[in-house]
């Protein structure tokens, strides 16, 4: 179920501007570590928002709960609401919007500054979150996910240093 190649096709078709952080980031870069979620930092600007919502609906995006997921009118209006995140479920897997991620960097502009275009697929080019920042964005999280994965994704990182 989890589609995160096709996820990326649909923000790209809308145009969404947008930086892959996490998990999914992280197995761009070369980590063998399982996701089944994309972490996508948008940028806050209104026209952006507007688009990132019709991505969304295009992939029936209902907002992820402890129970059943729950439909809400994801628009450009609604995502300006949120503050910090919004989890969802969609047709593809799960999508965590994540507006201020962990870490000192910020939001989407702090974020695009390290970031790498990387192609993904075939003609689908997306934006990754450099592997330094998503170590410091796991340290800070210090979730014992994120603590778990920190070792390997330093030596993930020092091995690329080294190539």
């Amino acid at each position: 179920m989890f589609d995160p190649v096709r996820i990326c096709q649909i923000l790209n078709e809308e145009g969404v501007a947008y930086v892959i952080v996490g998990g999914f980031a992280s197995v761009v870069h070369g980590s063998s570590l399982p996701t089944q979620d994309i972490y996508v930092v948008p940028s806050r600007q209104a026209e952006n928002l507007d688009r990132l919502g019709r991505a969304l609906r295009r992939m029936n995006a209902m907002i992820r709960t402890g129970g059943d997921p729950v439909p809400a009118p994801i628009d450009g209006a609604f995502l300006a609401n949120m503050p910090i995140m919004l989890n969802l479920v969609t047709d593809l897997g799960d999508v965590d919007l994540t507006f201020t991620p962990s870490g000192g960097l910020g939001g989407f502009d702090e974020w695009s500054v390290h970031a790498l275009s990387v192609e993904i697929a075939d003609g689908l080019t997306v934006n990754i979150a450099s592997l330094d920042d998503i170590i410091d964005s796991k340290r800070a999280a210090n979730r014992p996910k994120d603590q778990m994965a920190l070792p390997y994704l330093e030596s993930l990182r020092d091995e690329l240093r080294d190539r």
